[in-house]
């Protein structure tokens, strides 16, 4: 039989042994700090969790030895920590309860046997601890490691480290973005090493992302084509049709009238009485013919205007332009008796 035969052998009977001094010990009068109802809780707590360590259920015997501890620490107590953390695989504490229970036990005579029992589970578990080395590579330089969720320290990282076996998860991070992560397994008395590695990629502000960014508004359309101005060309049209009509129609008839006045009359501004109608239709033609060509000159002139600015940026109503050029001189003539054209005037007395 070898030695960690015998080990496992006596593990049961040395756990027996440390339950019962530790029962010992609680019974004692040495824990003054605590009242008579808290140490027989605890006393009760603790053969809870020794009879559950028996029945090789670690995971409930441990939360009742864990409870003990929280009202009295004992070099016993420790030890049935470990002993069960041991079972579950968390090797580091229960390294560190071994070690705990073995500290508290130097020197205390009540508690030598947990220093006999504690010191070859102590050489036990460094023995089986796997060890992890994290280091840092290109492009996490600056970056935060964590292991299992807990942030290393500048000295853990790069150094050999003693783990739990089996799966371990290591994250680099940039503030609160991963840069990085993996997962790895340890077996027990094994040794790794990780490089946390970071790829080149482009930079990311802290502002909002180019998707969240609205698109650019579209261009405004382009300025429709310049052509001639339909108002102009219409404009034109009528100017020259009024003055057309004007000279056409009206001034034959008007200079008919004067010269059948310039006969009844005999060149005199006195007309008989027969000559008052032929001087009243030459009043008449001669007040539409002057309407007729003040109107299609002012059309004349601003279809003309029109015309000549089309396309521009600012262009002003066929009503301001013609307003703007009667102001300039192009103005209505109104139709009245006794009007002149051309110097020639229609009065008389009769």
């Amino acid at each position: 039989m070898n030695m960690s035969q015998r080990r496992a052998r006596g593990a049961p009977r040395v756990a027996v042994m440390v339950g019962a001094a530790a029962i010992a010990l609680f019974s004692q009068g040495d824990a003054s700090a605590q009242s008579k109802e808290e140490l027989d809780k605890a006393r009760a707590l603790f053969r809870e969790g020794l009879a559950l360590s028996a029945a090789n259920n670690c995971a409930g015997a441990l939360v009742k030895f864990k409870a003990v501890a929280a009202v009295k620490m004992t070099p016993q107590v420790a030890f049935n920590i470990a002993e069960c953390e041991e079972k579950l695989g968390k090797l580091l504490s229960a390294l560190g309860n071994y070690r705990l229970a073995a500290s508290a036990a130097a020197g205390d005579k009540k508690a030598a046997d947990v220093a006999v029992a504690a010191t070859p589970r102590i050489a036990a578990i460094e023995e089986r601890l796997p060890k992890l080395t994290i280091a840092r590579g290109k492009g996490a330089e600056a970056a935060v490691i964590e292991l299992d969720g807990t942030e290393l320290g500048a000295t853990q990282v790069g150094t050999e480290m003693p783990v739990d076996p089996g799966p371990h998860y290591i994250v680099a991070k940039l503030g609160n973005r991963e840069i990085w992560k993996d997962s790895i397994n340890v077996p027990e008395r094994d040794k790794k090493t990780v490089e946390v590695v970071v790829k080149d990629e482009p930079a990311k502000s802290d502002g909002p992302n180019d998707e969240d960014t609205p698109p650019p508004p579209p261009p405004p359309p382009p300025p429709p084509s310049s052509g001639p101005s339909i108002p102009g060309i219409v404009l034109t049209g009528i100017g020259v049709a009024g003055i057309g009509a004007g000279l056409a129609l009206f001034f034959g008839p008007r200079q008919s009238t004067i010269d059948d006045l310039d006969a009844l009359c005999g060149g005199d501004t006195s007309c008989p009485p027969s000559a008052k109608e032929t001087a009243d239709r030459g009043r008449l033609f001669t007040g539409i013919a002057e309407a007729a060509v003040g109107v299609g000159a002012a059309s004349l002139i601003t279809g003309v205007i029109l015309l000549a600015t089309s396309g521009s940026k600012k262009t002003s109503s066929p009503a301001q332009s013609a307003s703007a050029e009667t102001r300039r001189g192009a103005r209505f003539i109104g139709a009245a008796p006794g009007a002149n054209l051309g110097g020639v005037s229609l009065v008389g007395r009769f």
